[in-house]
């Protein structure tokens, strides 16, 4: 009689690593605000994403931009790209509290968002115009800011042939956490809610 081994467990090499902000992709969303004399500010963040169909949360520090929310809550967020990369990283490691000039270094041109109260950033392919709902957890250190989003600005050289945003032609680009890189996005592999139909 042959004695019957029990199977063996395969287990994948896989390296631990202790709990950190590592969840991928991170975007890297230029928030626009003014300050109380009507002066445009950006910053760069990451931790942020859809909340609700027509609300985002961004999980923000205490900032010249909190400082500036606090007097006006609307704002723009765009979206960081392979062109405007170094500029954008700028205005995530320099803060409008101590640097007066810092948008003047930047070279982006700004002028009022047509439905909010927020500076727009023309040279960046799309842009949310939003509107503060709610703070969560406010302190002096920061808050989670869930916002409404009011309307979408797109330059139109970056629409597809279905009128809509084609994300490709941007060269969006992505926050890598782990080695602190941006990455730029690809091309497109598979199409949603429909190459999974393949496998029913």
């Amino acid at each position: 009689m042959v004695e019957k081994r029990p199977k063996l467990l395969l287990i994948i090499n896989m390296k631990s690593f202790k709990s950190t902000a590592w969840l991928l992709p991170q975007p890297v969303l230029i928030i626009g605000t003014y300050d109380k004399e009507g002066k445009p500010n950006a910053m760069n963040a990451a931790w942020g994403g859809q909340w609700d169909m027509h609300e985002i949360i961004i999980s923000l520090g205490s900032h010249q931009t909190t400082d500036n929310l606090a007097v006006n809550p609307e704002f723009t967020v765009a979206f960081a790209t392979a062109e405007t990369m170094v500029a954008s990283d700028y205005v995530g490691i320099v803060s409008g509290r101590n640097t007066p000039d810092k948008m003047e270094k930047t070279g982006w041109t700004s002028e009022k968002a047509p439905n909010v109260n927020a500076p727009l950033f023309k040279d960046f392919p799309m842009t949310l115009e939003c509107r503060v709902k709610q703070k969560i957890d406010e302190s002096e250190t920061g808050y989670y800011l869930v916002a409404e989003i009011v309307n979408i600005l797109c330059d139109e050289k970056y629409l597809a042939e279905d009128g809509k945003p084609d994300v490709e032609k941007m060269e969006l680009i992505i926050f890598d956490p782990i080695h602190h890189t941006y990455i730029q996005l690809g091309k497109k592999v598979g199409k949603a809610f429909s190459d999974g139909k393949k496998m029913k």
